[in-house]
């Protein structure tokens, strides 16, 4: 389950209780432009918990130094060992108001994992990269086991690097239609770099909006379509958008989400792009449509991912209960991803 960043640290601590209650493997805590501090709050979700993984996506070196997201993330394993985890990513909107480097940023990725997995191991940390340098750092921590460090990625690049350094890859509203290149591209990538694919992670953030009514889903959907829009010309073609479409969208993209921000009416594309987009990059429907929802994680799994991070909208409290008792156990039973 990935929780709305926006949220208190109660409600993220109960929520984080009702997950690990109702079986979900993860919470993860969105980022972006309006959200608040992560690891705080995910430190008083450690408390309420006992088993369920908790960590912030997607955090990048851009907006917080990799010392400090090390000694943050690994403060949080120590409140609720094995359990903290982390997705890093080369930008987002967070960072984007602090002034993203136009070049290398993937680089800057490569250099936080390093620098998170050198306080990991513990002893005297010095590093000098092209980006960040660290000189004469004494890590408190020894031989900490972090094999929870994901990449958020959807390009060649950032894939690339999660298959050679990271433990996992979050890919991000990537429809079936184009998941599966993505996943061979990984798995291609993995073995050149002679790495065991089957400990590597392949998840897929996804909209989960399953409503009471199918009025409900639609008009909820259609208000949050463009965070939906930020790779949508890379997967246009894939789900039947031309390219005039595609340009249109990506155009009109930041538009909307400072409609959303700003509490206002996004603008809304015409009906038959809506209605693709919705149907291509959300699990939305009324209660009537849960069993094609299923079946849709079901082909995920199909398609080689072995988790699924679903972001509700709507009421999360209804999602996580409808998901748990409906849902999971039917996934379980199939073999389908597991619900993070």
């Amino acid at each position: 389950m990935v929780l709305d960043g926006r949220r208190t640290a109660s409600e993220i601590a109960e929520l984080a209780r009702l997950a690990e209650t109702h079986g979900f493997s993860h919470v993860w805590l969105s980022g972006g432009a309006r959200t608040k501090d992560h690891f705080v709050r995910l430190a008083l979700a450690a408390a309420a918990t006992r088993r369920i993984l908790l960590g912030p996506v997607a955090l990048s070196p851009f907006e917080m130094h990799p010392v400090h997201i090390g000694l943050a993330l690994l403060t949080l394993d120590e409140i609720a060992p094995g359990r903290a985890s982390v997705v890093l990513g080369a930008g987002g909107d967070l960072a984007a108001t602090l002034g993203l480097p136009a070049r290398g940023r993937v680089q800057a990725v490569a250099e936080c994992v390093d620098i998170v997995r050198a306080l990991a191991s513990g002893g005297e940390v010095n590093y000098s990269g092209a980006h960040y340098r660290v000189a004469g750092l004494f890590s408190p921590w020894r031989r900490v086991h972090m094999d929870r460090l994901y990449l958020g990625a959807n390009r060649p690049g950032m894939l690339r690097l999660a298959a050679r350094q990271a433990d996992g890859v979050m890919m991000t509203d990537m429809p079936a239609g184009y998941l599966g290149s993505l996943i061979a591209r990984v798995r291609a990538e993995l073995a050149e770099a002679g790495r065991d694919p089957q400990p590597f992670t392949l998840s897929n953030w996804f909209v989960w909006n399953v409503q009471e009514t199918r009025e409900e889903a639609l008009r909820l959907a259609r208000r949050q379509l463009g965070f939906r829009l930020y790779y949508i010309r890379d997967v246009a073609s894939s789900i039947g958008l031309d390219e005039a479409e595609a340009r249109e969208l990506a155009r009109r993209q930041p538009e909307m989400v400072r409609a959303v921000f700003q509490g206002t009416e996004p603008w809304s594309p015409p009906p038959h792009v809506a209605d693709l987009l919705i149907e291509q990059l959300t699990l939305t429907s009324d209660l009537r449509g849960l069993d094609r929802c299923v079946e849709r994680l079901v082909e995920f799994e199909r398609l080689g991912l072995s988790e699924i991070a679903l972001a509700p909208h709507g009421d999360p409290v209804f999602a996580i209960k409808l998901i748990g008792t409906a849902v999971i156990p039917t996934v379980d039973r199939a073999g389908a991803p597991r619900v993070a």
